[in-house]
């Protein structure tokens, strides 16, 4: 199909979407979706849920539909009938805003961004705000360009309608908007991937060979949109003598280290370590604001890129609520792919499935030439005047240690898996420290905590900081109980999570990457690689004993 044609097709369901949320269902829209074939197979879950529920629920009306869906609609999206004001309402202010109510730096944003591009609002009542569901799908539906669309899509739209078609399921009493949510929201996610897709067609993928000195250059002029983070030594020394390198901003490209792993993950850039998510006063509150609005370009390794899908998972697949602290700084994010053609000492990332990445907007290989493949056409104007050649990046194909991952099927062997006398040999070897936690790039557990400025008033800050399941105090509860009890105990945890009950959960791919940084970080020499190959050998033992 061409790209016109698929063009044509996204404007006419966004058309449709937009005819969905912005007033009730009158008698001519009713006739046509009753005449309407609904998809039985359209190759997205999320949106064949909202066919399914569309489809019963017109099969099943009756007489009083239109009424019906007029008081379900009146409910969801303007609160009436409800005196605690529980509805959906359908405003990026709401969702986005330092307070849940309309008018605020969204609305802004988005009046400003309609201008530049000539919106013409018609027969819009004149209480709709600009940043109303209604008004932003119908700009979708108005823009012919695919970097334009894009970037509405990910930096407005997909910021709230997770949220806010969770609350539509959560406070419509018909099926009709119910399955209107769950189109709602799976047409943004697969709008996204197409328009990338469509992207990549129209930017076909060159290689360019680049000296340091236009390589510097290209940093100069993407620093003017973003922040650009790569490994770099720290000047700081860890308890083996080299010196820590961790990931930072950079000015040049003789500061990215390649050729050995970085000693923290670049999971703290999108995912800070101390993150500030509500200030409050006795009388009120409001949420943090991020301090700017350049964009993150993070240079690094495939395991550290594919690290980001499985906390993706955690903060934005979660139950249908994406995390906005996190989805904030996450979708400023597009990444450089760092080479990584050997393996390091500790990695194994082949047995962990994480040694290739196709996930990146440029791949880069440094030494003494330099060479950039540019996929994402944003940045192929950067490379002008630098020599075209020949460059497909190479992956890891052996690692120095290879793991052999546990085959954990169905509850009988979660139960053996979890009573293994394996765990107790951790009670002594591991001294809880959280160290391994630290540096891995998939973990997420945090503590919430308030921050009170002074002892004589209640105004403070709501924060959110990394934690470690293997801290001993982990699980301690206000009553002094503890769910685990001893660092066997926590290992199990973590390794039953790294190996088993991320991929149950998530259907997906293991929670470990393999980057092996856990077993760099360990005061004890605990290597993990070793643990999980312990515990692959103590479970298919006791299979066989049974």
């Amino acid at each position: 199909m061409k790209t016109s044609e698929i063009m044509t097709g996204r404007k006419d369901f966004y058309t449709f979407l937009q005819r969905l949320f912005y007033k009730e269902v009158d008698a001519q829209l009713l006739g046509a979706l009753k005449g309407m074939t609904f998809s039985e197979n359209c190759g997205d879950a999320e949106m064949q849920k909202g066919y399914d529920a569309i489809a019963a629920y017109l099969k099943n009306s009756g007489e009083n539909s239109l009424d019906e869906l007029a008081a379900d609609f009146s409910k969801v999206f303007l609160g009436a009938g409800s005196h605690e004001g529980n509805a959906a309402f359908p405003y990026e202010s709401v969702y986005m805003g330092e307070k849940p109510l309309v008018m605020q730096k969204p609305w802004e944003e988005v009046k400003k961004i309609y201008a530049q591009h000539g919106l013409a609002l018609e027969n819009v009542p004149s209480e709709m705000m600009e940043d109303h569901i209604s008004i932003e799908l119908q700009f979708m539906a108005q823009l012919d360009d695919i970097d334009d669309a894009k970037a509405f899509l990910s930096g407005h739209l997909l910021c709230w309608a997770d949220r806010f078609c969770a609350d539509i399921e959560k406070y419509a009493e018909t099926d009709f908007y119910k399955g209107a949510a769950a189109l709602l929201r799976g047409f943004l996610k697969m709008d996204l991937a197409l328009l990338t897709e469509l992207e990549g067609q129209e930017h076909a993928e060159k290689a360019y060979s680049v000296t340091d000195a236009q390589f510097d250059a290209v940093i100069e002029r993407l620093s003017k949109d973003y922040k650009v983070y790569a490994p770099r030594l720290t000047g700081k020394f860890g308890r083996n003598g080299k010196e820590i390198v961790r990931f930072g901003e950079i000015k040049s490209v003789s500061e990215i280290v390649y050729d050995r792993q970085s000693d923290f993950s670049a999971k703290e850039v999108y995912y800070p370590v101390m993150q500030t998510m509500i200030y409050f006063t006795e009388s009120e509150s409001r949420e943090s604001e991020l301090k700017d609005d350049k964009g993150i370009i993070i240079i690094a390794h495939p395991c550290d890129i594919n690290a980001v899908r499985r906390l993706d998972s955690i903060f934005l697949e979660n139950g249908n609520h994406g995390d906005v602290y996190y989805a904030r700084l996450r979708n400023k994010v597009k990444f450089v792919m760092l080479e990584c053609a050997e393996s390091f000492e500790n990695c194994f990332c082949v047995s962990a499935g994480s040694n290739v990445c196709e996930d990146y907007a440029m791949a880069l290989r440094l030494g003494e030439t330099n060479s950039v493949l540019v996929k994402d056409g944003e940045f192929a104007a950067l490379f002008n005047g630098c020599e075209e050649t020949e460059f497909a990046p190479k992956f890891v194909t052996e690692n120095k240690k290879a793991v052999n991952m546990p085959k954990v099927e169905g509850k009988d062997d979660v139960k053996l898996a979890s009573g293994l006398e394996y765990w107790n040999s951790f009670d002594e070897k591991c001294i809880s420290c959280g160290g391994c936690n630290t540096v891995c790039p998939t973990c997420a557990c945090f503590d919430t905590v308030d921050v009170i400025y002074d002892e004589t008033s209640v105004d403070g800050e709501r924060r959110r900081v990394w934690s470690s399941c293997m801290l001993d105090t982990f699980t301690l509860t206000a009553g002094g109980g503890r769910a685990r009890k001893t660092a066997g105990a926590n290992m199990r945890f973590k390794v039953l999570h790294k190996t088993y009950d991320f991929k149950k959960r998530f259907g997906k791919e293991n929670m470990c990457v393999g980057c092996g940084r856990c077993t760099s970080r360990c005061p004890k020499d605990i290597d993990f690689a070793e643990v999980v190959n312990g515990f692959t050998e103590a479970l298919d033992t006791a299979k066989e004993a049974k």
